[in-house]
């Protein structure tokens, strides 16, 4: 045999023995802990995650929008709430909001904007007279940004009812309203005897109260923020008389710029003359 022939045999066989030892050597480093590699999960086969639940509700809102949205529900929700209507009774429709959301045109707020919107929803069972708009600033909750929330409230009023009371008692409040230009407050006994409970309350319990003082839109700007402010005083110097330390009482002044009613009417600007009082927990 050649020695040419000689060297090309020799090299073919170094080629297959490579060849061979690379395999075997693959096989053994694509091991982990006695796992194959070939059976190990690509990110190809990862699962995608779960898609996010969207809640829903219905009658529903997205953030710095006063598009009403109606879902599954809606019909049920607007049947019981006309069940309720009498020959002369009024529906009171409140539109919540956020203090950081955009002010929509024409509105005072987005709170008068989405009533006004859920108003239009009722208007071919009930007539735009049956009908009254307010608003409410509420607190923002994690997550309402990005998602849906519920910020619609409705209440029958009776003819005579239609002008609030002194005292006003919600979930997360109570409203104190004051004659124009006053930072005394209405006559009602049923405020004495809230403020002494208040009093009580807080004295054994420790927690804070916020007193934010509002107005209606008469006047100067500057001349309602004091006013508002020398009504949240009011209120917190009867509290102080009543024996609640000044540490645990907050005062604050929004002025005109927070109108939980029209300023068009009486009945509205007397709505806006007000204090409202909250508990802050501990």
């Amino acid at each position: 045999m050649s020695v040419p022939l000689k060297v090309i045999i020799m090299i073919l066989v170094w080629l297959l023995y490579s060849i061979f030892a690379y395999k075997g050597c693959l096989e053994q480093c694509c091991t982990v802990s006695g796992v194959d590699q070939g059976a190990v999960t690509t990110v190809d086969d990862v699962p995608p995650p779960p898609p996010v639940e969207v809640t829903r509700y219905p009658i529903d809102f997205q953030w710095s929008n006063a598009k009403v949205f109606t879902n599954e529900g809606f019909d049920g929700v607007k049947q019981n709430l006309l069940a309720k209507k009498t020959d002369d009774n009024i529906l009171e429709i409140t539109g919540h909001y956020f203090e950081a959301e955009s002010k929509p045109d024409s509105f005072e707020n987005m709170g008068f904007a989405r009533a006004e919107a859920v108003k239009q929803l009722l208007l071919a069972d009930l007539s735009s007279d049956r009908i009254r708009t307010r608003a409410r600033l509420v607190d923002e909750g994690e997550g309402v940004r990005d998602g849906y929330f519920e910020a619609i409230s409705f209440k029958w009023l009776e003819p005579e009812h239609t002008v609030a009371e002194t005292l006003e008692e919600l979930d997360d409040r109570i409203i104190i309203r004051f004659a124009m230009n006053s930072t005394e407050k209405d006559y009602d006994p049923a405020v004495e005897e809230y403020l002494t409970k208040l009093a009580e309350r807080v004295k054994k319990s420790g927690e804070k109260i916020s007193i934010t003082g509002h107005t209606d839109n008469v006047g100067p700007d500057d001349f309602n923020m004091t006013l508002g402010s020398n009504r949240a005083g009011q209120i917190a110097g009867i509290l102080r008389s009543k024996g609640v330390p000044s540490a645990q009482i907050i005062t604050a002044s929004k002025g005109e710029t927070q109108p939980s009613d029209t300023n068009d009417t009486e009945e509205g600007r007397h709505n806006n003359r007000r204090a409202e009082v909250r508990l802050i927990k501990n």
